[in-house]
């Protein structure tokens, strides 16, 4: 190489390699102060694409553990006060059964009568102030029901259980044919909103229908109590309406659990074949409550809350299921939580002690880098030896 005065190679080439290991120790030294491998998409593209991915997905299931667990919550709140009704109506059968006595007069029945009116009453403030947010849970706002309204036959059926509810689609509706015996067969079909089809059947006496009609793999399940076949000898298509409360339990829009709640008012309670609690006569015509004022009426009534104590035990069942579900739902999330967490950074956080050693190194060049330049600026002045 010749030696030159106007053109200095060496001082170039020092200069290059100190920027080079300047870039180097600055990479370096913004992984170490962000704790991220990846500060720029040049680095690592890929993995930045898919870590990225993975840091939405752990945030969406951060928050769906919450959710479940306000679920779990809400749940426990309605079940607080089935818990308070179910004392409430055993209370209201040993009064019942008190009055059924033949060693008391009407008049002392009308003492107990007092009582019973009143825990009658207290069942419905229970159903109208148990809420969670606001939102009231006993009153069948989060429930699904049957329209009865158009075919009277069906007031005989009391529905329970949660079903698949699908956005955009068609009305579930409950199709059933029964056939009049002795004894009758019923022939009960589901087609919920994903137009899945359930089909179930149920044996009576005589010309009546009583057990429990469950759509397997549906949620949805009925109890028939006195269900008259005489009237719905024909084929019968109602709505069933849902009112489910869903909660978001995972990263997509499908990962959802609806909860329903059954109305437990005074006039949902009991069954047809005996009436509710705000049927006084037990057949069905509202005339008020259900009364221990003889002792024919609380023969009535003692069989009514049998039938409320049976349908408010369902509906505990129900909610211990799903309480019991959401629990297990926040245990994966956790599980998933902690698992992709730990892959996330695998992809995207720095090895500080690898890197570490890294900077140290380009330290060391770029130390190495900015001696040899001032070397390199040197070489010029020997060049002067030459002029004297």
């Amino acid at each position: 190489m010749a030696l030159t005065a106007s053109t200095n190679t060496s001082a170039s080439t020092a200069l290059r390699y100190l920027d080079r290991n300047n870039m180097a120790a600055s990479s370096s030294l913004a992984k170490l102060s962000s704790g991220s491998r990846i500060v720029r998409a040049s680095d690592d593209a890929a993995s930045l694409a898919v870590g990225t991915k993975i840091k939405a997905d752990v945030a969406a299931l951060q928050q769906a553990k919450v959710n479940a667990g306000q679920a779990s919550s809400m749940l426990q709140v309605a079940d607080g006060g089935l818990s308070q009704v179910s004392d409430i109506l055993l209370r209201m059968k040993s009064l019942s059964v008190q009055a059924q006595t033949g060693s008391i007069s009407d008049n002392e029945r009308n003492f107990l009568d007092k009582e019973f009116s009143a825990l009658a009453s207290q069942i419905n403030d229970i159903a109208s102030q148990t809420k969670f947010n606001g939102q009231t849970l006993l009153d069948g706002g989060t429930g699904v029901t049957i329209d009865t309204a158009a075919t009277p036959a069906m007031d005989g059926v009391h529905v329970s259980g949660t079903a698949e509810v699908v956005d955009g689609a068609t009305a579930p509706t409950l199709t059933y044919a029964v056939a009049v015996g002795p004894p009758a067969v019923g022939t009960f079909t589901l087609v919920d909103q994903g137009n899945t089809t359930y089909t179930a059947t149920v044996d009576g006496a005589d010309t009546s229908l009583s057990g429990a009609v469950v759509f397997e793999g549906s949620g949805i399940s009925l109890a028939l109590d006195g269900f008259d076949a005489t009237q719905a000898v024909a084929s019968n298509t109602l709505t069933i309406t849902h009112n489910e409360a869903a909660f978001q339990v995972g990263v997509a829009s499908a990962d959802t659990i609806e909860v329903g709640i059954d109305d437990i008012r005074t006039n949902r309670l009991g069954n047809v074949s005996t009436g509710t609690l705000d049927d006084a006569d037990g057949a069905g015509a509202g005339t008020g409550r259900a009364n221990i004022r003889t002792q024919a009426a609380a023969v009535r009534a003692g069989d009514i809350v049998d039938q409320a104590i049976g349908q408010i035990n369902e509906d505990r069942a129900n909610l211990g299921a799903l309480i019991s579900r959401f629990d297990f739902a926040s245990a994966n999330l956790a599980t998933s939580i902690e698992n992709l967490d730990a892959a996330r950074s695998t992809l995207l956080d720095v090895d500080m002690a690898a890197e570490m050693s890294n900077f140290s190194s380009k330290q060391v060049m770029m130390q190495a880098s900015v001696a040899m330049l001032a070397q390199a600026n040197q070489q010029p002045q020997q060049l002067l030896r030459l002029l004297q």
